[in-house]
C-alpha cells in the first residue's frame, strides 16, 4: 500500500503566515480564539500544503473544510481536501498540541493522528486535554497505559487518533477501547457495543503506532488498513515560514 505521510511543523505566528492563507482560511482564523490563532493558522497552512505535495498540484489548487459525518454541519467534523481539478484526494486529518501542528494523509483508508504537549504539572480537566484526571478517563477496565514516562498522555494520543481515524472523536467513550496491551505496545480492541463505528469492517484492520515528534509531545498514528497490510510511515518536519 502507498505509504502514510506524516507532515509536522513548528507554530509560527500568525501574522506571519496570513499572507500565505486562502480567503476561507483567514475566515477561519478571524473565528479563532485569541490564544488559538498561531496553532490554528499553522494547522491549516501545513495541511493544504500537504494535500497539495501528496496530489502533486499547487496550494491554492486545493482546499481543506470540514465536513461531520452525523450532522453534516461544515463547522466542525473531521478535515476533507478537495481539488479544484476535480481530482481524487487522500484522508486527511490534523492535530496540534502545544507549539506543534501535525498532518497525517492516506490514500488507502481513513487515518488519524494526534500530538498532545507534556506539561511540566497536571493541567486542569478539559475538553482539550483530561489533565490530572487522564487514566481514569481513558483507561479501558484492566487496560495498563502505555510503556515509559508518560504512559497515560500517549494512551490518550493513541485513543484519540483512532477515534479521529473513526471520524467519531470523542463522541466515543474513549474507555470503549482499549489500545495498550500488556507490554504497552499499541493494539486496538474495541471493548463495547457503544463503539460500533469504530469496529473495522470485513477485510480491514485498525493498525497503530506512536509517532517520535521530539521532546515535549507525545503523537500517535491510527489508521484503517486492508487485512495483512504492514503501512510504512512518511515522517518528515518542514517549515511554515
Amino acid at each position: 500500500m502507498p505509504p502514510i505521510r506524516v507532515r509536522r511543523a513548528a507554530v509560527v505566528p500568525a501574522d506571519a503566515l496570513v499572507p500565505l492563507l486562502d480567503p476561507r482560511e483567514r475566515e477561519r482564523l478571524d473565528r479563532a480564539a485569541p490564544g488559538d490563532r498561531h496553532a490554528v493558522a499553522s494547522a491549516l497552512l501545513l495541511a493544504r500544503l500537504a494535500v497539495a505535495e501528496a496530489c502533486a498540484v499547487a496550494p491554492d489548487a486545493v482546499r481543506v473544510r470540514r465536513r461531520c459525518s452525523r450532522c453534516g454541519s461544515a463547522a466542525h467534523g473531521v478535515p476533507v481536501a478537495d481539488r479544484a481539478d476535480g481530482g481524487p484526494v487522500p484522508h486527511l486529518s490534523l492535530s496540534r498540541g502545544g507549539d506543534l501542528v501535525v498532518v497525517a494523509l492516506s490514500d488507502a483508508g481513513p487515518v488519524g493522528v494526534d500530538v498532545e504537549p507534556v506539561l511540566p504539572t497536571p493541567a486542569p480537566a478539559g475538553r482539550d486535554h483530561p489533565g490530572a484526571d487522564l487514566a481514569r478517563v481513558v483507561l479501558a477496565p484492566g487496560e495498563p497505559p502505555a510503556a515509559g514516562a508518560h504512559g497515560p498522555l500517549r494512551t490518550w494520543a493513541r485513543t484519540e487518533a483512532v477515534l479521529k481515524a473513526a471520524g467519531t472523536g470523542l463522541a466515543v467513550d474513549p474507555r470503549t477501547l482499549r489500545v495498550s496491551d500488556t507490554t504497552g505496545h499499541p493494539d486496538v480492541r474495541v471493548l463495547d457495543r457503544a463503539a460500533a463505528a469504530v469496529v473495522a469492517g470485513p477485510g480491514t484492520r485498525w493498525w497503530l503506532t506512536d509517532l517520535d515528534v521530539g521532546g515535549g509531545h507525545v503523537a500517535a498514528l491510527a489508521a484503517l488498513v486492508p487485512s495483512g497490510a504492514s503501512p510504512v510511515v512518511d515522517d518528515r518536519a518542514v517549515r511554515l515560514a
